[in-house]
C-alpha cells in the first residue's frame, strides 16, 4: 500500500470528486434559475433555436439528443412565455415549426455559458487520449454506481429535464426548511422513479380549437373532464360551451386549456377563463380542473394550478362544491373562501 496515499484516504477523495461535481451542477441549476428564470433543458433548446433558425420539433430533438415527448413539454413552458412561437407549414397543415422571438433572443443574448458548455470547451481542448481517458473512467464510475443501464441525455442538470422553474425553486425552499430536498407532490413525473422506467407527463398549451394536439380535440377533452370530475361533474353540453368560451371568446381574449397528457391519453386538465373584468370580478375563472384517477397522488392537479397561476395576469376565481376534498389543495396553494356563493336559477 502507497503510504503517502492510505487506501481509505483515497476512497475518500473519490466520493469527495463525485459530491463536488453533483454540487456543482445542483448549484448551477438553480442559479440559473433564480437570475434568469430558466432550467438548463430551457436554455439548451433556446440556444439551438436560435443558433438553426426555425425547426421542426423532430429536428429540435434530434440536435439536442431528447425525445419528442421532453421536447414538446419544453416548448410548451417557453412558447407560454412568450420566448418561442410554433409556425404551421403552409404547405402541410400538419407539419409544425418553432422558432424564437423577440423576448427569446434578447435573453439568449444576456444569458451566460452554461456549466455544460464551459465544461466542454475546456475537454475539447484536451489531447485525444486524454478525452478518452475521462471518458473510460467515467463509464467504469458509472457502472460502478449501477447507473451504466440508465438512459440520460447530454445535458447536466440535477432534475427531470421536463421540470418547471417553480418545481427548482420547490426543492430549494424544502431544502432550506428541512436541510434535504424533499419530492414536492406537483411534479410532471414521480421523482422516485428513473426517466428510464416512467415516461414523461407532457404539459401541453391550447390556445385555440385548432390548437389541440394531435388525437385531441374539444370532444376528447369534454368527454375526459366529464368522467373525470365525478361525483362533481357538469353535463357535457356545460362543460364544452365553457371550453369553447375559454378559447373563442370575443374581447376577453387569453384563455386557454392546460392538457397532461402521458402515452397518447390526457391524465388531466385545465380551463381557464378570461372574464373582461378587474376588481370585484376576477380577471380570470378557472373552469374545470380534473385528474384522471389512476394519475392521482402524483401532484398533477397542483401541477396544473402552479402553472396556470403562473401563465396569467391578475386573480383567479374558481368554483369548488364544500365537501370536495380538492379544497384543501387550493387553500394550500393560496386560493381562499371570502365570499358565500349563491345563484338564482331561472
Amino acid at each position: 500500500m502507497n503510504t503517502l496515499f492510505p487506501k481509505q484516504e483515497i476512497l475518500d477523495h473519490v466520493l469527495v470528486a463525485l459530491r463536488r461535481i453533483v454540487r456543482s451542477i445542483d448549484m448551477h441549476s438553480k442559479k440559473l434559475v433564480q437570475t434568469h428564470r430558466l432550467t438548463i433543458p430551457q436554455v439548451v433548446l433556446l440556444r439551438e433555436i436560435q443558433r438553426r433558425g426555425r425547426l421542426s420539433l423532430s429536428e429540435l430533438a434530434k440536435h439536442t439528443s431528447l425525445s419528442n415527448a421532453t421536447v414538446t413539454g419544453i416548448i410548451d413552458r417557453l412558447e407560454a412565455r412568450n420566448f418561442v412561437r410554433r409556425i404551421r407549414s403552409e404547405t402541410d397543415r400538419r407539419q409544425v415549426f418553432v422558432e424564437i422571438v423577440a423576448d427569446g433572443a434578447k435573453l439568449m443574448t444576456a444569458m451566460p455559458p452554461l456549466l455544460q458548455e464551459n465544461f466542454i470547451q475546456q475537454l475539447q481542448d484536451l489531447e485525444k487520449w486524454e478525452q478518452a481517458q475521462i471518458l473510460s473512467s467515467l463509464e467504469r464510475v458509472a457502472c460502478l454506481m449501477n447507473a451504466g443501464e440508465i438512459e440520460a441525455s447530454p445535458i447536466l442538470a440535477h432534475h427531470v429535464l421536463t421540470a418547471s422553474e417553480e418545481d427548482i425553486n420547490r426543492d430549494k425552499n424544502a431544502s432550506k426548511v428541512s436541510g434535504k430536498s424533499v419530492p414536492e407532490a406537483s411534479s410532471l413525473r414521480d421523482r422516485n422513479d428513473s426517466e428510464k422506467n416512467v415516461p414523461d407527463v407532457c404539459l401541453r398549451v391550447v390556445r385555440s380549437l385548432d390548437g389541440f394536439p394531435g388525437g385531441f380535440d374539444i370532444k376528447t377533452l369534454t368527454g375526459f373532464l366529464h368522467e373525470s370530475l365525478k361525483p362533481y361533474e357538469d353535463t357535457p353540453e356545460d362543460i364544452e360551451r365553457g371550453i369553447r368560451d375559454a378559447l373563442t371568446a370575443v374581447g376577453r381574449e387569453g384563455g386557454f386549456v392546460l392538457i397532461s397528457e402521458l402515452q397518447g391519453r390526457i391524465v388531466g386538465s385545465l380551463v381557464m377563463q378570461k372574464t373582461g373584468m378587474k376588481g370585484y370580478v376576477p380577471e380570470n375563472i378557472l373552469l374545470f380542473i380534473a385528474v384522471s384517477p389512476d394519475q392521482r397522488g402524483r401532484g398533477l392537479g397542483r401541477c396544473l394550478v402552479e402553472n396556470a397561476i403562473q401563465m396569467v395576469d391578475g386573480s383567479i376565481k374558481l368554483h369548488v362544491e364544500y365537501d370536495n376534498p380538492a379544497r384543501r389543495l387550493y387553500e394550500r396553494i393560496g386560493f381562499t373562501s371570502k365570499y358565500a356563493e349563491m345563484r338564482y336559477v331561472k
